[in-house]
Parts: structure tokens; C-alpha cells; sequence
């Protein structure tokens, strides 16, 4: 399922990754633009094994077109699909999962860990579907509440995260003018009538600073 997922935001359009081939389960993707190339590796597990291992398999793996790219080694990206049984069980995995991610040789490699339950949330969920649970309030103050709690939220979090081509969505919302903002804090800090009052002021002795200060310190305008 999430390895459908995947194949899915790869491919699509804006993302431009082309499938090439499936060997001995690792999905190789490739993505060319111009100059600019970067390459795709996703394997689904059950069993972490240590960076070092993947290194060598993929090594060993690796379509013959892909591997006498040079931009292979240096613009490759390998994402772990790891099923947890629970999620509580990720404690008995955190620091293999850190040790493989922090592995600096060859390629970038990220380990998207999800739980059984979590996948029966996003069940025949696409992509566009888990925009808009990011987008969602009520979701979000929930997760808030517990991180670590087994929901459709948390599986699209740590998606959006863990998969390098992914951007999280973000809600674009209208700028009020710089006049409306300035009113409202006006009116949050109670300035409206000292403004309003220092604007007659000025109309008053226009040309005249020290007749506006003067009147000032008279006390006949001050903050309401």
C-alpha cells in the first residue's frame, strides 16, 4: 500500500521520476532534467538491516543503465518502507533507523517506519487525500496532544517528511492591506481616538511642531 503510494507521488506530475525497474525488491526511479538528475530507491521491509548492507545491495542491485551513470552514486535517495507491528515498537528501533539515516556513503537514505493500524487509515488513499489531512485543524491539535498516537495524521506527517520529493501543502490565505492590519492593532492597543486626535493636530498646526507638542503635553490628547 505505501509502497504504491510512493510509486504513485514519484511518478506523478511535477515530481517527474520514471519507473525503471523492480530487482529483488528495490524499486530504482529515475528523474532527468537537463542537467539536473536524481535517482530514486525504494525497498519495503519487514527487517532493517545496517546501512552498510544497504550500500552493498544496492550496490549489487542496481540496473546496469543506472550504475554507469556517475550521478548515481552522488544524486540517489533511498527510502525504507519498514513495517512496525505497533508503533510503540519504534523504541526497539530508533537508533538503528538513526544509525542508517545519519550513514554518510553513497546516497541519502531515510527510513519511513508506519504500523499496521496506521495503514488501515490511509486504506485506497491518494496522495491529494493526505494534503488536505496536513491541512486539517482538528487533526493536527490532536496529534499535538500525542505524537506518538497511531492516527491517519501521523502517518501522513512522517510520509511528507521521510520522502525527500514530497513539499508538506501549506494553506495560502489572503493578506489583509497594511491600512486594515495597522487599524486593527490600533484598535487592539486602544490607540483609534489618539490617532484620530493626533491627526487633527497636525492639521491644526501644520508646519508648527511645537505648537502639536505644546497641545500634547497640555494633556488635551492622550491614549482612550
Amino acid at each position: 500500500m505505501i509502497r504504491a503510494l510512493i510509486n504513485q507521488a514519484a511518478t506523478q506530475e511535477g515530481n517527474g521520476f520514471e519507473f525503471v525497474e523492480s530487482v529483488s525488491g528495490y524499486d530504482f526511479y529515475r528523474k532527468s532534467i537537463l542537467e539536473d538528475k536524481r535517482f530514486l530507491v525504494v525497498h519495503e521491509t519487514e527487517t532493517l538491516l545496517s546501512a552498510v548492507d544497504y550500500n552493498l545491495q544496492i550496490d549489487k542491485y542496481v540496473p546496469e543503465e543506472l550504475k554507469r551513470d556517475p550521478a548515481f552514486e552522488k544524486n540517489s535517495d533511498l527510502v525504507i518502507l519498514f513495517k512496525l507491528s505497533n508503533l510503540s515498537d519504534f523504541n526497539s528501533y530508533d537508533r538503528s533507523i538513526f544509525s542508517i539515516e545519519e550513514d554518510p556513503y553513497h546516497f541519502k537514505k531515510y527510513v519511513l517506519y508506519y504500523s499496521e493500524e496506521e495503514l488501515g487509515y490511509i486504506k485506497d488513499k491518494m496522495l491529494s487525500d493526505l494534503n488536505n489531512v496536513i491541512l486539517n485543524r482538528e487533526l493536527f491539535k490532536a496529534y499535538k496532544k500525542d505524537p506518538n498516537f497511531p492516527s491517519e495524521y501521523s502517518l501522513a506527517v512522517r510520509i511528507f517528511i521521510k520522502v525527500p520529493f514530497l513539499k508538506v501543502p501549506v494553506e495560502e490565505k489572503k493578506l489583509e492591506s497594511i491600512d486594515v492590519m495597522l487599524t486593527e492593532c490600533f484598535k487592539e492597543n486602544k490607540l483609534i481616538n489618539f490617532n484620530s486626535d493626533l491627526d487633527t493636530l497636525i492639521e491644526k498646526y501644520r508646519g508648527d511642531p511645537d505648537g502639536i507638542i505644546a497641545e500634547y503635553i497640555s494633556g488635551k490628547i492622550e491614549a482612550k
